[in-house]
Order: C-alpha cells, then structure tokens, then sequence
C-alpha cells in the first residue's frame, strides 16, 4: 500500500522457536487458541503456563532469523513472534495488518483471534483487524513455518538459501469503509493515450472516482461500476515517456469519496516483433545480470534501501539496463527504485526446477503468488517481463500448468510481456 498513513510495526519481535510444534496443537491445519496463539502473561501466582513472549528473547523486524541469531542459522521449522502496539481506534474506519512478506507460510493473530492466513514466501498481504483491534495495547502474534514441502511454491530444492521469518515490513493501516485497493494504468501502443482502472472496495455502482496527475494538468472523473471498478481513458499533453535513458516519473492522484492514493508512475510501452523486443515502439538490447535478493554486507535477506541501492548500485556501474530479480519478487523498494534509475525488470515466482505439477494446491498457490506479484507491481515502469518459471523440467503435465499461469498473467496484466528460464536437457 503506496503513500498511506501507517503506523510501522517494524522493530523488536518477542519470539519462541517450537521445532516440536508444542504451541500448535494437534490439528495440524489449524493452530490452538489455547496454545500460543494466545499471547497468555504468566502472573505470580496465577496458573502455570509453560510460556511468555514477554520474558522471551527478540528478533529484528523485518528480518530472517537464520542471520540475527547463530543458534538458528540452520533452523528450518515453526517460529513464533510476538509484538505489541499501542492503537487508537477510529469509528466507521476500516484496519489492517500489511505484511510486506513472511518466509513462508504466515498464521496471524491479533488479541487471540485468528485474522489471516498465507502462504508463500515473498509476496504481500493483508489481514484485516476491524473487529479485533481495540484502542490501546494490542498483541499481534505470527506463527512463521518455513519448512519445506512437497506442495510448496518452491518446492523441496532450490539453488537459494531458505531464509526463515517476517523478512519485510509490517505496518498497520487504517481506510475508509469504502477505499481504493487496487488501480492500473498504462500507456497504450500508439504512445499518446493512456488507459487503465481504479478499484474501490466497498463502493456501490455509481460512486465518483478521479485521477489527477498535476504535471500532464490531468483531471479525469469517472464512476464505478456494479463491481467497484472505474474505467479511465485519457491522451495527455506533452508526455514524457519512460526509458532507461529518460526515466520520467508523474505523480498520480487517486480519490474515491474520503480515501485518497497517490503513486509515482512512469509510462511506456514493450512489445515484441519478430526477435526483436521494443521499448516505446523503438528496439532495445536487454544487457544485465541476475541479482539475488542477498543483502551486500550484513548478509541475509535484503530488504531495506541500503541494500536495494547497493544491489542496483553495483548493476549500475557494470552498464546494465536490465536485471533479472531471481527467483522469487524482491522487496517492493527494489521495483521502485529500479523505476527511479530507469533499469528494465524480469519479476519472476518461484516455480523452480522440479514442482509437483499435479496438485492443484501447488497449481492454487503458485497463481495466487503470481496474482500478487502482478497486483504489486503493475504500476512499476521498470517492470518489463513477468516470468512463470525457472528451468523446469520437459513434461505434459509442466506444460499444462505453465499453461494456466500464462493465460492468468495474460488476463491480469495484457501490457507487458510473458516468459520463463527454460533448459531442455532433462525430463520429468
């Protein structure tokens, strides 16, 4: 969620590591209310309990464990963290908890309720906390699990290290009952006319929506349909396209009743002809490198502008117009400043080597991070490629998920273009 007021939860994190799942439970579906999950406070003399996040050691957040602790270095399994904050609660306003990315599957409880589930290792989402969050102290607790299945997305193997916890911010974030979730837009092939959508949750057909954007003395009003969605379709004057080169950015204003969004957009068009892939209708050489999400210097994840800065600094100097974010999306402060420094982007999910192509719940998750990645950045200008899969292995059964993954990405974002890191020297 782009320049909205937040109140950020990074910072200190009580944790306790379970590898025994004993704050868990039995059912193995669902965590115990009664266990963990509920962010008990021994009292002297009160009844015994075998925990407290309060007396318990803390971790940085956003942060990996395996680096911010020797002892977890290897440690692959269940981990809970725990944090309190202060909160004053607003009438006929709408809560949420914005996870930036946790490695890899997130259950997440706000005053001993269970708010949201994810899985998935490194892309956003939300929990919202309207009903549960109260003014004053408030305790949110994570139960982080980044142990590695069959099913996952990825899978068992990689060729990166499995970095485990709340590796990216965690912010608080309070809207309107009816707000602007979602939007999209993009400059049309013929480079003069820009279109696209603006979604707003909770709207009736007929609401007003507007898009300002002050520099191009762009005002334009439109309504929502049934479903929440208003339809934008403009030719700005003197507009200045986006390119390694020139990387131009316009301040875009969003404003459906009381919610107000703003975002900086660049504008441009790729596309391929023949072997060739143009940029703003005009030929462009691809010359880059692959970069992990590996923090320079205090090794881990990387995740905060230091790092990005170094990561895209260090691309920078070797002439490249273009990086390869390997294997998974990176920190949105990677696309953004990648937009700022007119470097091209391959954003790409984790479907890597050998996924079990056969179980739905691998397929249902793989789309739901590509769906999350698409929402994330499709305002991003450096964006060029979204990429489905790393070198997977020859069969009918890849291919027909591939299949599904195309035609979703193809669906959610027509504007950019599809690929995948292909080998064909083993099978499945």
């Amino acid at each position: 969620i782009d320049h909205r007021a937040t109140l950020s939860l990074d910072g200190q994190w009580h944790y306790i590591v379970d590898p025994y799942r004993g704050g868990w439970g039995s059912n193995p579906a669902q965590a115990n209310l009664n266990g963990f999950a509920r962010d008990a406070q021994y009292r002297p003399g009160g009844p015994l309990q075998d925990y407290d996040f309060a007396k318990s050691p803390t971790l940085n957040v956003p942060g990996d464990w395996n680096t911010q602790n020797a002892r977890l270095f290897y440690y692959e399994g269940l981990l809970w963290y725990e944090h309190v904050f202060a909160f004053h609660k607003h009438p006929q306003r709408r809560v949420f908890l914005h996870f930036g990315a946790v490695n890899y599957a997130a259950h997440v409880f706000v005053n001993d309720a269970q708010v949201c589930a994810h899985e998935g290792g490194f892309t956003p989402f939300d929990c919202e906390i309207t009903a549960v969050v109260k003014d004053g102290d408030n305790s949110v607790v994570v139960a982080v699990d980044d142990t590695r299945t069959v099913d996952g997305v990825p899978t068992l193997k990689t060729d990166w290290f499995n970095y485990g916890g709340i590796t990216r911010d965690v912010s608080v974030v309070e809207v309107p009952r009816q707000f602007i979730d979602d939007d999209s837009l993009q400059l049309q092939r013929g480079h003069t006319e820009i279109a696209g959508y603006v979604h707003v949750e909770g709207a009736a057909a007929g609401m007003p929506v507007r898009v300002r954007i002050p520099e191009l003395k762009v005002d334009q009003e439109a309504v929502t349909d049934a479903n929440g969605r208003a339809d934008f379709q403009f030719s700005p004057r003197g507009l200045e396209l986006w390119s390694p080169q020139h990387p131009k950015l316009y301040r875009v204003e969003m404003q459906a009743g009381e919610d107000t969004l703003k975002d900086d957009i660049g504008f441009r068009t790729v596309q391929v002809q023949g072997d060739r892939i143009l940029l703003n209708g005009k030929p462009i050489f691809l010359r880059g490198i692959d970069v992990h999400a590996e923090a320079p210097y205090r090794t881990g994840r990387a995740w905060s502008e230091k790092d990005v800065a170094t990561l895209l600094g260090w691309a920078a100097e070797l002439h490249c117009n273009f990086v390869r974010l390997v294997h998974y999306p990176h920190d949105e402060r990677m696309t953004r400043l990648a937009d700022k420094m007119g470097i091209m982007v391959w954003s790409e999910i984790p479907v890597y080597w050998g996924i079990d192509w056969e179980n739905p719940h691998t397929l249902a998750v793989a789309k739901q991070q590509l769906h999350e990645m698409i929402r994330r950045d499709h305002n991003k200008a450096s964006v060029i490629l979204w990429s489905l899969s790393n070198e997977t292995p020859e069969s009918d059964a890849r291919n027909a998920f591939l299949r599904q993954l195309a035609e979703q990405a193809r669906q959610e974002d027509p504007t950019r273009l599809i690929t995948s890191a292909i080998v064909t020297h083993f099978h499945g």
